[in-house]
């Protein structure tokens, strides 16, 4: 309900959420928080190993905030990282299993699970389901957020897989056409 609230009156889903009386203000702003130390975390792992200075950091976060993109998006679109480097780190960091999208086919139902348009703002595709789970490729499986709504939407359990942006939007083509 939240969704289609959401797609009918636009507005940020955290809100409509605390507006329909699913969460409380305070749960939201855990949650969101809870978000963010994901995304520092990432962010410090970045400039810890050298990657990307604080000065690269600090203007990506910058771009981030006014233009409302993904971080991990924003630091490859600056150049500041190659999509294989930015891969090659969450893999190795966290532990993510990499999937290689141009080498595996999908069912085409359970890409009707997740719409275009909020594969193609998240990064993401659907890639297989067995029973309650819906494994999707992301280009930020860190982002909580994002497999929260999957799960919201769908309501099946969100597991992932990391692709490359290059490969995403391939297979977001591909599939959605």
């Amino acid at each position: 309900k939240a969704l289609e609230l959401q797609l009918e009156e636009g507005g940020l889903l955290g809100q409509i959420l605390v507006k329909l009386q699913y969460v409380s203000q305070e749960q939201l702003d855990a949650n969101i928080n809870e978000q963010e130390n994901s995304f520092q975390k990432l962010e410090n792992v970045l400039v810890d190993i050298g990657i990307i200075s604080y000065e690269q950091l600090n203007n990506a976060l910058t771009l981030q905030k006014r233009d409302g993109e993904i971080f991990v998006k924003v630091v490859i679109d600056l150049g500041f990282l190659s999509e294989e480097e930015l891969v090659s780190t969450i893999v190795t960091q966290y532990g993510f299993p990499y999937l290689e999208l141009e080498n595996y086919e999908t069912d085409p139902e359970i890409i009707k699970l997740v719409p275009e348009n909020i594969a193609r703002k998240y990064a993401l595709i659907p890639v297989d389901r067995i029973g309650n789970i819906l494994t999707l490729s992301m280009a930020d499986p860190l982002n909580n957020v994002i497999k929260e709504k999957i799960t919201e939407f769908t309501g099946l359990k969100v597991e992932t897989f990391i692709s490359t942006f290059s490969d995403i939007n391939n297979a977001i083509a591909n599939y959605y056409a």
